[in-house]
């Protein structure tokens, strides 16, 4: 029997306490690392006229302004940003490709990743306290909102100029892609971030997967619709299909909150149960349909139905009752070794979160049919915004843009996002190796990882993930055959095209200054009391009963308002 008011109590405490940090931003004691008081040569300010070197390169004080080093004596910098990945060690000075770029460029960065449960938090109190970095680094560390605010309050500065001047790599690709220049600026026009991309041609980021080993042993197929998927599930609860005796199946597991940041990638939650009703649900619950109407999701008919699926699959023990607190770690750990998982959801299916050797036991769900026969997926665009903003603090700014140009070079960027160029048979860490089918061009070592070491034991030679890398589909098709992951990812996507929303679920909505204080405001009440309710819901029930005071109570908090600013957003750039 489960104790739901605990069990309630502890997720309504711990949503309220994600959501007061995450929105608001408010005063509470600082306890992670801080800057490093004292760099190798803190930056000046560059003063005096040009001067020309014994190899005629032009300098600007100590900065060199083109070519290798950067600066003539060395220089550090202090960084914070998302830590993507927290399954994979090492931080981004232990990888051997940032070592050596920082050793070739006299560029050396004091790097402050944070994991993403407290990221939000973190970064909240280090901008309200004033002592935030010179730079904000990685993919999707600064939402959209959070560029435009902070751009408007003059934490961030406009580096379209520095861009224009220092940065040749960053200028090709922003004219290579029209649409990139339009994704990294603000309202107000200027530029104050980069974002990160790879053009591998992904337009989706969740996929549904069954364990088939399981369907096979109970000869059962795929389901298609949420009626089929309610059916398996209870018979992997009730009929032993790992066929060890015990009661020990999870008949479907995911991470209810993937982080609190609420422009987070939608990898391994619920969504798509709520697909599967029609409605392409969001973290922040705004979704732009195929007739291009901004909605909210959570009050519509479909969501709703889904919910009470959704309590109804939790109500007969087809939903794993960690799902409120567990992580990706912990997730991980159910499918690799205690392997008792039916039912979950990731990025893609192979080279994840199971095992390579239990790839084959497990398979796609497609996307499933509504109750009236509709089939929609959530498409996804490729940038992540915020994954480089100079602030204020940063002396010298144009070292930092000659530095991420110079990591955005053709063959830089591709190192960045796959690992370092080694020679063939290399084991000691992920790398590109020469590759064995496609002369001259790269291909990552994922068949010399040694035996004993688990994929999420093997270092990095280089960022990967955790880069702000802008690679381009003319940089990638140059060097790198096609990576095992990449391969695994472009199946998951070939599964849900058929099915994509018209609009992407990340649509990059922009905000005046003045609209982004009163969405933060409504943003912080809504999307908390959804959430909270939504859980509850889902664990305890009642939402028949309660529908009509919830509807009511959105109203209350200025839900009219919260869909008109998206909507003014979203009309006033595509209508």
């Amino acid at each position: 029997m489960r104790k739901k008011g605990s069990l309630l109590r502890a997720i309504a405490l711990l949503l309220s306490f994600m959501f007061v940090f995450a929105l608001a931003g408010c005063g509470k004691t600082n306890t992670g690392s801080q800057p490093t008081a004292a760099p190798t040569k803190e930056p000046e300010t560059q003063q005096g006229s040009e001067t020309k070197t014994d190899d005629d390169r032009e300098m600007v004080g100590n900065m060199y302004k083109t070519g290798i080093p950067i600066v003539k004596e060395p220089v550090r910098y202090y960084a914070m940003g998302l830590q993507m990945n927290n399954t994979r060690p090492s931080n981004l000075d232990e990888t051997e490709l940032f070592k050596k770029i920082m050793e070739e460029t006299n560029v050396y960065i004091d790097w402050d990743l944070i994991p993403q449960a407290s990221w939000t938090e973190k970064k909240n109190l280090t901008v309200a306290s004033g002592e935030y970095p010179d730079f904000f680094y990685g993919p999707k560390s600064l939402s959209h909102d959070e560029v435009q605010k902070f751009g408007a309050d003059g934490v961030l500065i406009d580096i379209e100029a520095l861009l224009d001047e220092y940065a040749p790599n960053i200028n090709k690709i922003r004219k290579e892609y029209p649409l990139y220049d339009g994704f990294i600026r603000s309202m107000d026009g200027k530029i104050y971030q980069l974002a990160s991309f790879t053009d591998e041609g992904f337009d989706s980021h969740i996929s549904s997967i069954i364990n088939k080993e399981w369907l096979d042993n109970l000869g059962l197929k795929v389901p298609t619709n949420t009626d089929e998927l309610y059916n398996v599930l209870k018979a992997f609860k009730e009929n032993d299909p790992n066929r060890n005796g015990l009661k020990d199946e999870i008949p479907m597991s995911f991470l209810y909150q993937e982080g609190n940041d609420l422009n987070r990638e939608v990898k391994r939650d619920f969504r798509p149960i709520y697909y599967a009703f029609g409605v392409v649900d969001t973290p922040f619950y705004i979704w732009i349909n195929n007739n291009d109407e901004v909605v909210f999701t959570a009050t519509t008919e479909e969501w709703k139905q889904a919910t009470a699926y959704m309590a109804k699959l939790y109500a007969e023990g087809l939903i794993d009752t960690e799902v409120f607190t567990q992580d990706r770690t912990l997730l991980t750990n159910k499918l690799r070794t205690q392997k008792n998982v039916g039912v979950y959801f990731d990025y893609r299916k192979d080279q994840s979160m199971i095992l390579e050797e239990d790839q084959e036991k497990f398979t796609f769900m497609p996307a499933l049919k509504s109750p009236d026969g509709k089939q929609v997926w959530a498409r996804s665009q490729f940038f992540s915004e915020g994954g480089f903003a100079i602030t204020s603090k940063a002396k010298n700014p144009e070292v930092l843009i000659r530095f991420i140009d110079y990591c955005n070079s053709e063959e830089y960027s591709v190192q960045m996002a796959y690992g370092m160029f080694k020679e063939a048979g290399w084991n000691q860490t992920e790398a590109l190796v020469p590759s064995e089918t496609v002369p001259g061009k790269y291909e990552v070592n994922s068949g010399s990882r040694p035996e004993n070491v688990e994929p999420s034991d093997w270092f990095m030679s280089a960022p990967i993930a955790q880069g702000c890398t802008l690679l381009t589909k003319t940089a990638l098709d140059k060097y790198v055959a096609e990576k095992a992951s990449s391969v695994a990812k472009t199946k998951a996507c070939e599964v849900y095209r058929p099915y994509l929303s018209k609009w992407p679920y990340n649509y990059a909505f922009k905000f005046s200054p003045e609209e982004l204080e009163e969405l933060t405001l409504l943003q912080t009440g809504i999307v908390q009391y959804v959430i909270q309710t939504h859980s509850r819901w889902m664990s305890e029930g009642g939402i028949e009963k309660e529908w009509d005071a919830y509807v009511a109570q959105l109203n209350n908090l200025g839900l009219k308002r919260y869909i008109e600013l998206y909507r003014n957003a979203f009309e006033r750039v595509e209508k």
